[in-house]
């Protein structure tokens, strides 16, 4: 008599120990995918205890930030200055994650201080000192809770914050001023250009429409300082996102300022032939404020161009890696408003 039971399989009981161990492998993943999502929470509430810390220790000056930003024009871009510091942490997020957090009691003593600072300049009325403490803070934070490893790389976003600070009032004009007179200089030189005849008097530009002259003003608002701030942004991020030698991305960082400078007097320029041959009201305003977004374009052609001919001045001056070097080393006066 056969031992096959019926229906024809050979069914072998599997061993108590293992399946023990099978039961041991499920539990094991268990506890470790509840550990994981502990974990997660943790972070999650540690992170919100954060952001609300840091709210209440900043309120007021957040508040005032965000109302300047709104109220004067100069700096609006102010809005836009966290927004480009997150995209210089996403373009690295590759090699972040790849990283493991070594936390530096170096970054708890920044914050402490840091902290305590923003407490002595609050009650004495420092607003400019607080504002800078809320980066030191920054810098506390993620040298204290991640360490060194990850500050070379989130260095730079958390010091680029420093550009969403308005500077003092008296910084600013010392900054401003010799802007205003040098767009001032070369818009004339671009207008002369252009066939109409013009002079300037300090930041005041004279044009001759017809028999008369008629003037526009370079205002301060239009000094290209927001150009220069937005064109040092652009080139940190090409210089952040790209393999190049530090000297090359500190040259395009300099290149920002005669970009900038000569994308307003373009600008300036533009403003007065608009003046003089379709009216003042074309010289003001919203299509005022326009024709300032519309030189992005050629300051941006200037930024890629700068960045190639830097590319290309390297590739000449400097050994490439395992090969040899290429070569060797030899009436009525109108304000210009935004």
């Amino acid at each position: 008599m056969s031992n096959v039971p019926q229906g024809g399989f050979n069914s072998t009981p599997t061993p108590s120990s293992q399946r023990g161990r099978f039961d041991y492998v499920a539990a094991l993943k268990g506890q470790n995918a509840a550990a994981g999502f502990r974990l997660t929470n943790a972070l999650l509430v540690g992170s919100a205890v954060l952001v609300l810390g840091y709210y209440l220790l900043f309120r007021i000056q957040i508040t005032e930030l965000i109302s300047v930003w709104s109220k004067n024009p100069n700096f609006s871009d102010g809005f836009l200055i966290p927004l480009i510091a997150l995209v210089f942490v996403y373009v690295r997020r590759d090699q972040l994650l790849s990283m493991r957090p070594k936390p530096s009691f170096v970054g708890l003593a920044i914050l402490c201080l840091s902290v305590f600072g923003q407490v002595i300049f609050s009650i004495y009325g420092q607003l400019q000192f607080s504002e800078l403490s809320m980066i030191s803070v920054i810098l506390g934070l993620l040298l204290w809770i991640l360490g060194w490893d990850y500050m070379r790389i989130l260095w730079l976003p958390a010091i680029y914050l420093i550009f969403m600070i308005p500077p003092p009032g008296t910084l600013y004009v010392k900054i401003t001023g010799p802007l205003q007179v040098l767009s001032a200089a070369i818009g004339v030189s671009m207008l002369n250009l252009f066939g109409i005849h013009a002079v300037r008097t300090a930041t005041q530009i004279n044009m001759q429409v017809g028999t008369n002259w008629q003037s526009i003003n370079v205002a301060q608002a239009c000094s290209g300082i927001r150009l220069l701030t937005t064109f040092f942004a652009l080139a940190i991020l090409l210089g952040y996102t790209t393999q190049r030698p530090m000297w090359q991305k500190i040259a395009l960082a300099v290149c920002a300022l005669p970009v900038a400078i000569v994308s307003n007097s373009l600008r300036v320029a533009l403003s007065g032939v608009m003046f003089v041959t379709l009216g003042p009201e074309w010289a003001r305003g919203s299509t005022h404020a326009s024709l300032g977004l519309l030189m992005l374009i050629p300051a941006g052609l200037m930024q890629i161009g700068i960045a190639k001919l830097i590319d290309v001045v390297g590739h000449n001056l400097f050994v490439s890696e395992g090969g040899p070097p290429n070569s060797t080393a030899s009436g009525s006066t109108e304000a210009v408003t935004p």
